[in-house]
């Protein structure tokens, strides 16, 4: 099997993963390093897709899909500094929970 398969497989793996635990939007700031799971969550009609090119606007987008359904959202990024971008959005997500 080829590494692009076998990418290509876990991220099916890891989609359908995420749909038995209730997510239905899906936020995809693309990136070479997440293509495999990109294309993955392109191609499955389960999930509502959102796309942005900037990972820190993409964070908020996930928060407030999260806070107006009430629901797990998924974000998908690149490596490296993209995934640090995400964090004021996990900050205000932390300091605008109810307890």
């Amino acid at each position: 099997m080829s590494v692009s398969a076998f990418n290509r497989r876990w991220a099916a793996v890891i989609l359908e993963a995420l749909t038995r635990h209730g997510v239905q939007h899906i936020c995809i700031a693309p990136g070479s390093r997440s293509t495999p799971l990109t294309l993955a969550a392109a191609e499955n009609r389960a999930f509502i897709h959102h796309t942005h090119f900037d990972e820190r606007g993409l964070g908020h987008l996930a928060l407030g899909l999260a806070k107006a359904s009430r629901q797990p959202v998924a974000v998908i990024v690149t490596s490296g500094t993209a995934t640090a971008n995400l964090y004021p959005a996990l900050i205000e997500a932390g300091l605008t929970v109810k307890s």
